[in-house]
């Protein structure tokens, strides 16, 4: 068993125990042994499985002016609690750095206006919903916590908790709007001492008597007002406006009147009552200080609220902490694609105020989905801020699956640049019908809100590491302590990853007829001819990865059954693959699909109905094939339920198993997250994550080898190779430079490659670029008749090239990106760096460096020239 599978299922175990999902740090959370049995979700008014119980401690209110006041203290960071803000902030005690959670002079920011100021000066911002009206409504925590009032906090052993209430937490105004006369001069208007309110207090109510029953509206009050048969009573004036209303408020609550003796009051007259309810949001943030870190966490599940009247759409936690001021020197880092640099906007030059992108991928279950296809996603859970010498880089530790992350740029509407995270609690997605004219959108709201744990971890870091090199060695240490990495055994070289399609639909003629057939694009016969010629070229450590394999090859059924394709030689021919590969020291990956459906048959364990995800508007739900070059459709596949992934794969790999093979691709699983929001079988994104981890803990425990696509955070644990590993950034205008992060933070750990080479518009620049990421070689080559994929109308993009065409550009291209890496791979990246325009150094842990010249002009420095577009190797 290995290492990390074994962590994997102890923790799966763990969980089981205690019937609940625990939380892996920086992985997400890991589901329960059992995730496979999808269960209907407990009532929003349940407590969440996760939510953990607090000890109370000591509270104490905020004191405006008082500056910080020191909460906690370890060895290398100080915490304060800030009486202005509400807020944190964070000295670095080796380096006396000081970050904030909100910048010390917003409210003096001349860019920025009243309702900005109050922005930067929030620690929670959070968006709801008035269920039953359209729109969406904003709050912030300093206007609506701080100002009035409603922040406290205590301190714990490591840090401390701040308890906030947003808007008002009495729901409805301490103001009866009906009264007997007694009780309304006895309980109030004798109680207010000063005359002048007094009569202010009797001026806005109008009392009526049992005398008035006699007059003309006699009929009209009694069926309005029936107490008046009894009592006189008086009723706050319909004309009073909410201004009014809240001097009013004041004045009751002087005398000492309470809710319950309104409620008394109302159950005596019979009013049932149309007071305006009003938002409140309560909840509890704990700060802890962990060695160099701060660890951040709430409950959304616990955040109080009348969920009868309002809904929570979102929530976005420290959206200015360690911002960097319009001036300074600095960056944010965002994870788009392989990572990207925005710098401060210094300039005034960048008039986009924010880029922001959702964690892992599309969810085709939402109709307005807003990423392109053609765009990098943002594929690891982090973001940083660098400011001069110093830096902050955060991790989404839990509640990544329902985050987007903000990157924010100053000197637009304020002077700050800065990074964040908002948390989706409750989707919601919208539709406009056809043809229809001047028509409001129709508007839905996800009912499986998310309630787990939000957790976030901040790293601060200063002088040689504080740039987006040490912000990415950061995090792999953090998840090499996490458990969630192993490092490459020694001596493995570099890798070269051949991906190849086997059976596709096409048309043939039988007794005149034309008739849907499926045909061999790669047999298994043709596979291991061109794992042979490849070895004899010089190409080591081969990983086949074969599509298309099983029922039905590329449009394939649901992998709720296993049968190998007899157009590409059956079981026999595909252990005969097996044996092949192992006696070349490559190694066979088949490729099996349990998130995506081609084709539905009678009997094949699917049914688009019953196992496939719903949108909210429960229409069954899609993915197409988009051609990148002719932005057209060229097909559609059904998502597969999450819920029904984990019960997919116990069945298909008890088959699997039969076939003897030691290694498995699940390269969807680590493209995306698709919720279902079917009414009868919900599944929010963060629990689809857990699903989807739940298959790839099973494959790793199962299988010696893992590989799988584009790598989605929750996959680093199990996956052994990740193919599709962005080595690109989403080259948005905004954005200023595209670095390595993700591959300076999995190597020596993870093995990788980017998009396949042949496939690439330029080979050269690939070539370059795969030894500057010190990647993998990765080719998409098929070894049969290619007029078939035409046939099959796939683009270039899933077919792949004729591999005779490419075999020895192939082994060219492996011996150049080989040589060049040599024994610094599966050693970890340890520096990267701009040389000049186009020329980068990556430095390994042996010591080795290679310098990368992508531009049109030799590069010469300490005795090294690199010719354009090339390469250097120095050191061992």
């Amino acid at each position: 068993m290995r290492a990390r599978a074994a962590i994997a299922m102890l923790l799966l175990v763990g969980a089981a125990i205690v019937g609940a999902a625990i939380a892996v740090p920086g992985i997400g959370r890991m589901p329960a042994a059992k995730a496979e049995e999808t269960a209907e979700p407990a009532a929003e008014t349940a407590k969440p499985a996760d939510a953990t119980e607090r000890a109370e401690v000591p509270m104490q209110k905020a004191v405006p002016g008082a500056g910080l006041t020191q909460a906690a203290e370890n060895e290398y960071l100080v915490l304060y609690f800030d009486n202005d803000s509400g807020g944190i902030a964070v000295k670095d005690k080796a380096t006396g750095a000081v970050f904030r959670s909100n910048p010390p002079d917003a409210l003096e920011d001349p860019k920025a206006s009243d309702e900005t100021k109050q922005e930067l000066m929030s620690q929670v911002s959070l968006v709801y919903h008035v269920n039953g009206k359209e729109g969406d409504a904003a709050m912030n925590s300093y206007a609506q916590a701080m100002k009035a009032e409603q922040i406290e906090w205590g301190k714990l052993e490591r840090g401390m908790r701040i308890r906030l209430t947003m808007g008002r937490e009495e729901q409805r105004m301490l103001l009866p709007r009906q009264m007997t006369a007694a009780s309304f001069e006895r309980d109030i208007l004798e109680r207010i001492g000063d005359e002048r309110r007094k009569r202010q207090t009797q001026a806005f109510y109008i009392r009526y008597s049992r005398d008035d029953l006699k007059g003309a509206n006699g009929k009209e009050l009694l069926a309005k007002y029936p107490i008046l048969e009894q009592e006189d009573i008086y009723v706050l004036k319909s004309s009073v406006t909410d201004r009014d209303k809240r001097v009013l408020e004041s004045y009751v609550k002087e005398t000492g009147y309470t809710y319950e003796m309104m409620e008394e009051e109302y159950a005596k007259i019979g009013y049932e009552g149309d007071d305006a309810v009003f938002p409140f949001f309560k909840m509890t943030i704990d700060y802890e200080l962990d060695g160099r870190a701060l660890a951040v966490s709430l409950n959304a599940g616990e955040i109080e609220y009348d969920r009868e009247t309002f809904s929570l759409v979102s929530l976005s936690l420290l959206n200015y902490f360690g911002a960097g001021r319009t001036g300074e020197d600095g960056y944010i880092l965002l994870p788009d694609g392989s990572g990207t640099l925005i710098r401060f906007n210094n300039d005034g030059r960048k008039t986009t105020l924010l880029t922001a992108g959702k964690l892992y991928g599309p969810d085709y279950g939402l109709a307005q989905n807003p990423r392109g296809s053609i765009r990098q996603e943002f594929r690891a859970p982090v973001f940083g801020i660098k400011r001069g010498d110093s830096a902050l880089l955060a991790v989404i530790e839990e509640g990544a699956a329902a985050a987007e992350i903000n990157g924010v740029m100053g000197d637009i509407n304020h002077s700050w640049n800065t990074a964040y995270a908002t948390f989706t609690i409750r989707n919601k997605d919208w539709f406009i019908a056809e043809n229809a004219f001047e028509q409001a959108p129709w508007i839905l709201y996800e009912k499986n809100a998310f309630e787990g744990r939000i957790a976030m971890r901040y790293f601060f870091l200063a002088e040689e590491e504080a740039d987006y090199v040490g912000m990415a060695k950061t995090y792999r240490q953090y998840l090499v302590d996490a458990g969630a990495l192993r490092p490459v055994e020694a001596g493995e070289g570099t890798p070269f990853y051949l991906d190849t399609i086997g059976a596709v639909d096409t048309m043939v003629r039988k007794l005149g007829l034309p008739v849907n057939s499926k045909a061999a694009v790669t047999s298994f016969a043709e596979a291991g001819r061109m794992i042979e010629r490849l070895t004899e070229l010089g190409v080591r450590h081969i990983k086949l990865r074969y599509t298309g394999w099983y029922n039905g090859g590329y449009d394939h059924t649901a992998p709720y059954k296993l049968k190998v394709e007899r157009s590409l030689g059956g079981e026999r021919g595909l252990r005969r693959l097996a044996e092949l590969a192992e006696s070349v020291g490559a190694q066979l990956f088949p490729d099996a699909d349990f998130v995506y459906v081609s084709e539905n048959r009678a009997f094949d364990g699917f049914s688009p109905k019953r196992d496939a995800i719903r949108n909210l508007f429960q229409k069954t739900a899609y993915r197409v094939r988009l051609n990148p070059a002719s932005l057209e459709y060229e097909g559609y596949e059904w998502v597969i339920d999450p819920g029904k992934m984990p019960d997919y794969f116990r069945r298909f790999s008890a088959a699997y198993d039969g076939l003897g093979l030691d290694a498995i691709s699940l390269s969807t699983l680590g493209e995306g997250l698709h919720a279902n929001y079917k009414n009868n079988n919900r599944v929010n994104r963060p629990q689809a994550e857990r699903f989807a981890a739940s298959v790839l803990a099973a494959a790793a425990e199962k299988y010696g080898s893992v590989m799988a696509d584009y790598g989605n955070a929750y996959i680093y644990p199990y996956a052994d190779h990740i193919l599709r590993l962005p080595d690109t950034d989403s080259s948005y205008a905004i954005a200023d430079e595209q670095v390595p992060f993700l591959q300076i933070a999995l190597s020596g750990y993870v093995r990788y490659a980017g998009e396949p080479l042949n496939l690439a518009s330029e080979l050269r620049p690939a070539v370059l670029r795969a030894i500057e990421y010190g990647s993998g070689v990765y080719f998409k080559l098929n070894g049969g008749d290619g007029s078939l994929l035409k046939d099959a109308k796939l683009s270039a993009e899933f077919q792949g090239s004729p591999f005779d065409d490419w075999a020895e550009t192939a082994a060219d291209v492996y011996a150049e990106i080989a040589g060049a890496l040599g024994e610094a791979r599966g050693r970890t990246i340890e520096n990267h760096e701009r040389l000049a325009e186009g020329v980068y150094r990556t430095t390994f842990g042996n010591g080795r460096a290679v310098i990368v010249n992508y531009s049109d002009q030799a590069y010469l420095a300490d005795g090294i020239r690199v010719e354009p577009l090339d390469y250097a190797v120095v050191g061992p």
